[in-house]
């Protein structure tokens, strides 16, 4: 799927470039994308996303994971804090 403005600037391309009528440049262009799309080519005009390593997704989790191994929590006799 190509965007409409991202057809319409190529279109205006092939017009002023090649001197190609804009009624045929119109026409190529939404031919162009129809074959792009069958073959599973996809332009839009949202950037993709960033990968996120494993690591930088875990990392708070191992560290409360080790905080917990190495402090664990005390425990109060008879409710009395001291």
């Amino acid at each position: 799927m190509i965007p409409p403005a991202a057809r319409a600037a190529i279109a205006a391309h092939l017009t002023d470039d090649l001197d190609v009528h804009p009624h045929l440049a119109t026409l190529v262009v939404a031919s162009l994308a129809d074959r792009l799309a069958a073959e599973g080519w996809h332009i839009t005009d949202t950037p993709p996303a960033r990968p996120v390593a494993p690591r930088a997704r875990e990392e708070g989790r191992t560290h409360r994971g080790l905080a917990r191994r190495l402090f664990p929590r005390r425990t109060w006799t008879n409710g009395d804090p001291s």
